[in-house]
């Protein structure tokens, strides 16, 4: 885990931006501070499907030697990106098992699964979960176990020696309301499903990388207008708001509060801090440029690309 101590000032930022060639490009502005968890290679193609009415989690664990989380049922997607040690997936579907080493990345698809480190150092993982059940505990941790497969060689295990060093959780029914009736938004849109905007599927490429972060932004930061690769956000503190191009005009298109989530494809857009609270927003990435610079808002382009100006629609600076 890297930490990125103190604030960043608008000066700073804007020196940092200097350097990218869009025209009519803008660069951040404000105040922030990020914490980077890790990064690491998808290992195959894959998908995350988010869906209205459950929870999403973002958390890192550590798995101890001999450490096991015994038989799982995933109820939506379960993306690993594991950054110390070996930790060894086995899966109902197929009878599959494998060993996903530090520095790569898997998605589950939705499904029975056990994880547990047979190695001699501990595991240190980073995962996404979708599709939880709002109040349900944490992933991995809590909760019963399920019955394992009728696989050859498979074996009941038992869950003991994994422990969550950070979580954070939030719900994308606000997302999946507010994309509602306005169609595939210039990335915006809620996917597919009952009504049409019931879940959002996010793919993940293989040999890109994955990562997760948490940003710290104070009142009146603003990301200036960029584009990102595919995430996971959850906000945990304080209000954000996303401004862009709709039907014509230059509009919030979404806003969220501490305890909401939101699952965003790429596309361009300005988001800002509202109010005067502190906004905390960790982010699961997927299918970023592999080996390029760690996420932080200076990285250009990766994640976040700041090479861009503004939708036609759109004022040069909105906040």
């Amino acid at each position: 885990m890297r930490k990125l101590l103190g604030l960043f000032s608008v000066c700073a930022l804007v020196g940092v931006a200097a350097g990218v060639n869009g025209a009519g490009a803008t660069p951040p502005s404000g105040q922030f501070s990020s914490t980077e968890y890790g990064r690491a290679q998808q290992v195959a193609n894959g998908k995350v499907v988010g869906t209205s009415g459950y929870d999403v989690e973002s958390s890192t664990y550590t798995i101890a030697p001999g450490g096991d989380t015994g038989w799982r049922m995933g109820p939506g997607t379960t993306a690993l990106a594991v950054t110390k040690g070996v930790l060894k997936i086995e899966q109902a579907e197929g009878c599959a098992s494998s060993d996903l080493a530090a520095g790569n990345a898997l998605a589950l698809p939705a499904g029975k699964f056990r994880l547990h480190n047979a190695g001699q150092e501990p595991v240190e993982l980073l995962a996404n979960f979708t599709g939880l059940a709002h109040g349900d505990g944490a992933p991995l941790v809590d909760g019963s176990t399920v019955a394992a497969p009728d696989c050859p060689g498979v074996t009941v295990a038992a869950p003991d020696g994994i422990t969550v060093s950070k979580s954070f959780r939030g719900d994308p029914t606000p997302y999946f309301a507010q994309v509602a009736g306005h169609g595939e938004h210039a990335g915006h849109g809620g996917g597919s499903g009952d009504g049409g905007y019931a879940s959002k599927e996010l793919a993940v490429e293989a040999g890109k990388d994955a990562f997760m972060a948490t940003f710290t932004l104070q009142p009146g930061f603003s990301t200036g207008w960029f584009t990102h690769t595919n995430h996971v956000a959850i906000i945990t503190k304080g209000a954000w708001a996303f401004y862009g191009n709709r039907d014509g005009k230059c509009e919030k298109v979404e806003e969220y509060r501490a305890g909401e989530a939101w699952i965003h494809d790429v596309h361009r857009h300005l988001g800002a801090v509202q109010g005067n609270e502190v906004a905390e927003i960790t982010l699961f990435g997927f299918n970023l440029k592999h080996g390029e610079p760690l996420p932080v808002f200076d990285s250009n382009p990766d994640h976040l690309d700041f090479a861009h100006g503004p939708p036609s629609e759109c004022p040069t600076q909105l906040r």
